[in-house]
């Protein structure tokens, strides 16, 4: 074969590469896609992750499963994702609870290796107490604590459980966290009085019971507070003497080296499903506030979280 061939042969290989690339891009996803939740079924992450799915496909023309792999703050799902294929195909739930956890257990998450998708969602944290609980009032728990065991249920948020046990060391409080898989596992100790206190998310079936009067609404763990829901009363954590708060946000990221062109894709998806009018009438129906949240702002976000975990790390030890 001449020289001249061969070049020519090259040309028309690398010709064929391209095209078929094109092709590969254009016809992306040619498959369903999962969406792996780091937290169990009934938590909010689960709801909406369910919601936003089932309008992600309408744009994407393949089923979004969801995968549950609660554990750890939701850097079970984290781990299991960051050990499979780099293509596009699966996506991870990444709330800012994970990044904190992951800090605080002294094996922080590479945010470097994953590409955020976007944030959905800011979320209030709010601590409940069972209706017959001997106290009416955060203030008043805290003065039962000082005095006597509170078992408290946290809503699978990691940062949430280390908050309180931060308040209870400052104030000298006898309080016990009890660790549940989602906020409707803790909802549903602390409705059926198994904890006397617990903390989870709104939206929950905790929410839904404070609001109709079967639990009682303490204060927030978050620095939001819960005036826009009408209860400009409900004092935050912050303004209770806490020196330590949660910031909650929800988000989603896959692999860092997912081809760009897939990325963008799942991007423009889980955009048109949180500003969809079906599906902000459907989370704001159970007291949520889908917000499309930049993915570089989002990202920006998780990596201030680590700051808080050493912080609160730290104070925990002494």
């Amino acid at each position: 074969m001449t020289d001249r061939h061969i070049i020519l042969a090259e040309l028309v290989a690398a010709t064929m590469l391209v095209a078929a690339h094109g092709a590969c891009a254009e016809s992306y996803p040619e498959k369903r896609i999962s969406l792996v939740v780091g937290f169990g079924a009934g938590g909010m992450t689960d709801v909406t992750s369910r919601m936003l799915g089932r309008h992600m496909e309408k744009t994407l023309g393949v089923p979004v499963i969801i995968e549950n792999k609660p554990g750890a703050g939701g850097t079970l799902a984290i781990n299991s994702v960051g050990q499979m294929p780099v293509d596009g195909y699966t996506m991870v739930s990444i709330p800012a609870d994970g990044p904190f956890t992951s800090a605080y257990l002294g094996k922080p998450i590479n945010l470097d290796e994953w590409a955020i998708i976007g944030g959905y969602m800011p979320q209030e944290r709010v601590v409940f107490a069972a209706k017959n609980a001997p106290f009416n009032t955060f203030q008043e728990m805290v003065e039962y604590a000082r005095k006597s065991p509170v078992a408290f249920g946290d809503g699978a948020s990691f940062w949430s459980a280390r908050v309180m046990e931060a308040y209870a060391k400052k104030h000298h409080l006898q309080i016990a966290v009890v660790s549940h898989r989602s906020g409707q596992e803790a909802s549903m100790a602390v409705i059926g009085g198994h904890v006397m206190a617990a903390e989870t998310g709104t939206g929950t079936p905790a929410w839904t019971a404070g609001k109709a009067g079967e639990l009682k609404i303490l204060a927030t763990l978050t620095p939001g507070g819960l005036a826009h829901f009408g209860m400009p009363d409900v004092p935050t954590l912050e303004k209770l003497g806490a020196d330590y708060i949660v910031r909650t946000f929800y988000g989603y990221a896959v692999r860092v080296r997912t081809p760009p062109d897939r990325l963008e894709k799942l991007r423009a998806a889980l955009n048109r499903a949180i500003e969809d009018p079906d599906v902000q009438q459907q989370m704001r129906a159970i007291d949520l506030t889908p917000a499309w949240i930049d993915p570089k702002a989002y990202d920006t976000t998780l990596r201030n979280v680590a700051e808080d975990a050493d912080k609160l790390r730290e104070y925990l030890k002494k």
